[in-house]
């Protein structure tokens, strides 16, 4: 497995924790433990998504910086596209 494919695969596993987590504190507003699990795992979500989109370009729209790069990011392979 590719650096880029291993990168990708840790942010949707973090992005699927914070997702059950989310679901959890919607019905355990209350529970501390899980909502510092949420907030240490959104650090590292958004600290692994920002070195993608770093190294290997935007996953979404809110990704793009189109001052500086204009529409750029349609060049590239797509996440699910593979590498070259």
């Amino acid at each position: 497995m590719t650096c880029r494919t291993e990168l990708l695969r840790k942010i949707q596993q973090l992005n699927f924790t914070m997702i059950e987590l989310g679901l959890y504190l919607n019905n355990q507003p209350d529970c501390c433990e899980a909502q510092a699990l949420f907030d240490k795992t959104r650090d590292q979500y958004q600290a692994a998504r920002a070195e993608y989109e770093d190294c290997y370009g935007p996953l979404t729209y809110s990704g793009v910086d189109t001052c500086e790069d204009g529409w750029s990011w349609i060049n590239g392979p797509w996440p699910w596209e593979g590498e070259d």
